[in-house]
């Protein structure tokens, strides 16, 4: 696989799991402004778009630094892409909500300021504050999963060691304590979950599509059908030690994968979308509010209309940022943080970063 590969089917898989976030907090925006006695939306499943990011960004780990492994400073080229992509926007989010917080405190739905949360928040750290383990941009929690573990798979770089075994060697120890875990715990404990394993799921993924193995199309469409299924439809019991919904999100995003070579009727706009996934996801909780208040104001309870609104401004306003605010500045700090000496292309990072 050339590192010039762009993944169109797992491209438009982190548009598709941007969307299920979206209708689902679309539908709860809806609910705790409109309509409280509504029954919770929770049968959407849209909070496993969380399981489908957190497999595509242990896929986009290995497949986009695979050339880094044996690069002695590729965990300080590692790191600096993944502090690139994701430190500028979100301190911008958070900022926002910050702001937020000091002009309209005792204004907003469930605000409270805890500076101990806010420093932790910007330092993606799990912080226990009177809200829970949880940062000032709520979205964030699933930024403190994917910073942590950046940091793991840096560290395997570092000291140039097998980064699967590395990594599986702290994740799975993660989800066995997962079991012993009690709700007064200290903020470290956020990493005991099962969902630490997603990422994992991703690597071994990325490993099988730089083998240059293939599927059958027809096993890999059962396993995207089966998959999405089984995400969004079927329960799982707990406790458990291993992620069933990061499972579900493996076969989803391996079927993607193996049916790459058939997807190249995938619409441009879909993969813009997938670009903009992660504006979207940290944005959207900023501007999908929006249509439900106007809607109480103009005593409009239409449920089909306040998310659909929801969603449409969400996506709009995301791609304007996307385009006239993330891609300058991630462009410059690429440039400015690429060492000219390096022959390692970025683009691979491009295709599902």
């Amino acid at each position: 696989m050339g590192e010039e590969k762009v993944y169109r089917g797992l491209q438009t898989m982190r548009a598709v799991a941007s969307m299920l976030v979206l209708v689902l907090h679309s539908g709860l925006y809806y609910v705790s402004r409109l309509s409280p006695q509504t029954p919770q939306w929770d049968w959407l499943r849209g909070a496993k778009g969380v399981d489908l990011f957190f497999v595509l960004s242990g896929f986009m780990m290995v497949y986009s630094s695979e050339k880094l492994f044996s690069n002695p400073v590729g965990w300080k080229l590692f790191a600096q892409r993944r502090i690139v992509r994701i430190v500028p926007m979100y301190w911008i989010a958070t900022s926002i909500k910050l702001v937020a917080f000091l002009v309209t405190a005792g204004m907003l739905m469930h605000s409270h300021l805890d500076w101990g949360r806010v420093i932790s928040s910007y330092f993606f750290l799990p912080y226990r504050s009177s809200e829970g383990i949880e940062p000032l941009l709520i979205v964030g929690w699933t930024l403190n999963f994917e910073m942590f573990f950046y940091a793991i798979f840096t560290s395997a770089l570092k000291l140039r060691a097998n980064v699967y075994i590395f990594v599986a060697a702290v994740l799975f120890p993660l989800a066995v304590a997962s079991i012993f875990r009690q709700p007064d715990w200290p903020g470290a404990s956020f990493y005991l979950d099962p969902i630490v394993l997603e990422f994992f799921f991703g690597m071994l993924i990325a490993k099988w599509v730089l083998s240059g193995k293939r599927m059958h199309p027809a096993l890999a469409a059962l396993m995207l059908v089966g998959g999405m299924t089984w995400l969004l439809f079927l329960p799982v019991p707990k406790p458990y030690i291993i992620s069933f919904y990061g499972i579900a999100a493996a076969l989803t995003i391996w079927g993607t994968a193996a049916l790459e070579p058939r997807l190249k009727w995938l619409p441009k706009w879909a993969l813009f979308l997938g670009d903009a996934s992660y504006v979207l996801y940290l944005f959207h909780p900023f501007i999908a509010p929006a249509a439900p208040e106007i809607l109480k104001r103009l005593h409009m309870n239409n449920p089909l209309l306040s998310i659909g609104l929801s969603m449409a401004t969400s996506i709009a306003v995301a791609c304007l940022i996307h385009q006239y605010v993330e891609r300058p500045i991630t462009d410059y700090l690429r440039k400015k943080t690429s060492p000219k000496r390096a022959a390692i292309s970025d683009q691979a990072t491009q295709t599902v970063a």
